[in-house]
């Protein structure tokens, strides 16, 4: 969001060259640069012991298509407690090894969404009120319930980084299995 006026007292703002920054948005009244903000969330692959992928369907995002756990972070939160936080909250799970998966651009909604890979032990769901159902989905299956595969879609870019990492671990001659720590 590029800020027009002031939130803290209201004042039009204008551009003023802001070192390396270039032009941003200014408040001559409050003495203040006020920079272009976006929503951070997350975006959590949740896999079991069994390499199954739990999909939730919410209806308020599609019909047709299912999701990972994603959400908003709150003020005062990591991008990992908040990772877990999601879990806990949609799906009832709690997350044994959390792995970093990146950065992602949402340009839709201007989000920055920090992906992971959830690690749980394969249990029933309690859903929250905003999911409207969940499965466990194996890997082959995952991709055709999944949002398609096109620029942008985080799902397909952590999903992939999920397979690398299996294959990974069986070319070094590790056991592919499943490992909370």
């Amino acid at each position: 969001m590029r800020y027009k006026y002031c939130p803290e007292c209201g004042f039009c703002l204008f551009d003023k060259e802001a070192g390396d920054d270039g032009a941003v948005p200014y408040c001559d009244r409050c003495k203040r640069y006020w920079f272009d903000s976006f929503s951070c969330c997350v975006i959590v692959m949740v896999v079991n012991e069994f390499n199954e992928i739990a999909l939730l369907r919410q209806s308020y995002i599609s019909d047709e298509y299912q999701t990972f756990v994603a959400g908003f972070m709150t003020p005062g939160e990591t991008a990992e407690q908040a990772a877990v936080r999601e879990v806990k909250e949609e799906l009832g799970l709690d997350v044994g090894k959390l792995v970093y998966a990146g950065t992602h651009w949402f340009a839709k909604r201007e989000q920055l969404m920090h992906a992971f890979i959830g690690h749980v032990r394969r249990s029933d769901f309690r859903l929250s009120t905003e999911v409207d159902s969940a499965s466990w989905v194996s890997l082959e299956d995952a991709p055709s319930k999944m949002f398609p595969d096109r620029p942008g879609n985080t799902q397909h870019i952590i999903y992939r980084q999920y397979l690398d990492s299996l294959s990974d671990r069986k070319f070094r001659g590790t056991r592919i299995g499943f490992s909370l720590w």
